[in-house]
């Protein structure tokens, strides 16, 4: 498998290992499920998932704060998903209980764009790291240089600074644990405080409830697959 490197990029990229991985875990346990629903992720008239091809894994991180200051944790890889050369989904792969493993999977179609257009207006000015950190709804792209740090705003390109990312993410914790503190239905609040909303309009779904209902509709026994992929999920938008 292969599709779209980003060798001149200074992001981050995933290892032949951890991209092969990937690939093995993608064709065991995930292109049926995709394949099934072909429709929700841009893909009705093209080929079959089991010849989806991968591109590059795009690291992502974290933010975390730890007193005054603020650091970035590797949470995993972003791969984008290629049918016939045009990006149908995203998937993104974390190291879990030992080896890498896919997460999610989004039928978001955009992110090879965004990581070309990263590549060509930033790669230049220094580090770059991708922040995906959906606790706090935060997409940027951070850029270290010898003079300044700054995040980009991926959906509107807006710099904001260190001090700004910390704020947000002070806000949304103390949101959190408020939003906690009032509740009295004795639910749980997954992924944060308010500020996590599903601005992108994406609705995520743990994939054993997904493959119940596509064993369903579909009768395709695919209890096994659930058994062994208990946190991964599939998002649509």
């Amino acid at each position: 498998m292969g599709n779209a490197a980003y060798a001149d990029s200074s992001l981050k990229t995933a290892g032949a290992d951890i991209k092969g991985a990937i690939e093995r875990d993608y064709t065991a346990y995930y292109a049926d499920t995709l394949e099934a629903q072909k429709e929700n992720f841009h893909s009705s008239n093209r080929v079959s998932f089991l010849e989806a091809t991968l591109g590059e894994g795009i690291a992502y991180y974290q933010a975390n704060i730890h007193g005054e200051s603020l650091s970035h944790e590797l949470i995993g890889y972003k791969f984008p998903l290629y049918l016939e050369g045009t990006q149908v989904a995203v998937i993104d792969a974390t190291f879990e209980s030992g080896a890498w493993k896919i997460f999610n999977i989004s039928n978001n179609d955009d992110f090879g764009n965004t990581i070309k257009r990263i590549e060509s207006e930033y790669a230049k000015d220094g580090t770059l790291e991708l922040i995906d950190d959906k606790r706090y709804n935060l997409n940027y792209l951070y850029i270290n240089t010898a003079v300044n740090e700054e995040y980009i705003n991926l959906t509107n390109n807006e710099s904001i600074s260190p001090t700004e990312i910390m704020s947000v993410v002070s806000q949304s914790e103390s949101s959190f644990n408020n939003s906690n503190r009032n509740s009295n239905d004795g639910a749980i609040l997954v992924g944060g405080g308010q500020n996590v909303s599903s601005a992108d309009n994406h609705t995520s779904l743990f994939l054993p409830i997904l493959l119940f209902g596509l064993s369903l509709i579909f009768a395709v026994p695919l209890i096994v697959i659930a058994t062994q992929r208990k946190r991964a999920s599939v998002t649509l938008r």
